[in-house]
């Protein structure tokens, strides 16, 4: 069986038998410098095997143009000749075969070498447990801070449960709109639309409507949706037309107005 095939087969075998170990890369890399030594000493052969046949093949010509009756001399120098073709040819597919073993234990050493590399990151960036505080106001200055060093997912995990416990706590709102805010942040403007909407019809009265309203616009326009976008913008002007929010919503309007490319869905 060609060894380069059983190489390939074992590669296959060892990435199926578990997670890689350094004793296992080390005995790969042997086993690559002993490949490497092997392939070099083949090299060595080979180019001393072509050398001999160019030095027959040059005395077999200088002998038929030098005498024509020396047909002994010429028929023992063709008889070698072949006879270290065949030689070559072997040191050739030798020397192939063991390009392709080494190829193949090389791929296997840096299969294994990033199997380790995964296996180090996850358990590296394996988060540790969320701790919910006790207090309520200190569950919410950790949602907020969580927040704030954009370490959304934690900023989930204790809103939701902020929610869960104070379903009608004056800073739940706040906490909805830091999670709606979150997500449109990471680019999940969907996501962001049913936080926002939860807020619209929760609490009416949110001292966070104005940043709710225009978040929904901003979703909108990420969503390639100018008409609700206007509407969402439009609402927020109009609620809010002397504050800094609603003079922000007017000028996305007027941006909305002569969209650029591709920024609006053909309706």
């Amino acid at each position: 069986m060609n060894r380069s095939f059983v190489a390939v087969v074992l590669l296959g075998a060892s990435l199926l038998s578990g997670c890689a170990s350094k004793k296992d890369v080390d005995a790969l890399t042997v086993r690559n410098a002993a490949l490497e030594k092997s392939l070099e000493a083949a090299h060595v052969d080979f180019v001393a095997l072509r050398a001999d046949l160019e030095a027959t093949r040059t005395r077999l010509d200088n002998a038929l143009r030098a005498n024509a009756d020396a047909s002994s001399d010429v028929m023992g120098d063709r008889s070698r000749m072949q006879a270290l073709g065949g030689r070559l040819d072997e040191a050739t597919h030798a020397i192939d075969d063991l390009k392709k073993e080494l190829a193949a234990s090389r791929s296997e050493t840096d299969a294994r070498l990033d199997e380790m590399k995964r296996s180090q990151d996850v358990q590296a960036a394996k988060p540790p447990p969320v701790v919910i505080p006790a207090d309520k106001a200190q569950h919410y200055a950790a949602t907020e801070a969580a927040y704030a060093k954009a370490d959304y997912n934690l900023a989930r995990t204790l809103g939701r449960d902020y929610i869960a416990k104070y379903p009608q706590d004056d800073k739940t709102d706040d906490v909805i709109y830091l999670m709606a805010d979150a997500s449109l942040k990471e680019g999940r403007p969907s996501s962001a639309l049913g936080e926002f909407n939860r807020i619209l019809k929760q609490f009416p009265k949110s001292n966070t409507l104005g940043q709710t309203l225009f978040g929904m616009g901003d979703s909108y326009v990420m969503l390639h949706d100018c008409a609700n976008a206007k509407l969402a913008f439009g609402a927020c002007e109009s609620r809010f037309a002397k504050e800094p929010i609603g003079k922000e919503a007017k000028a996305r309007i007027a941006k909305i107005a002569t969209p650029t490319p591709g920024m609006c869905a053909p309706q």
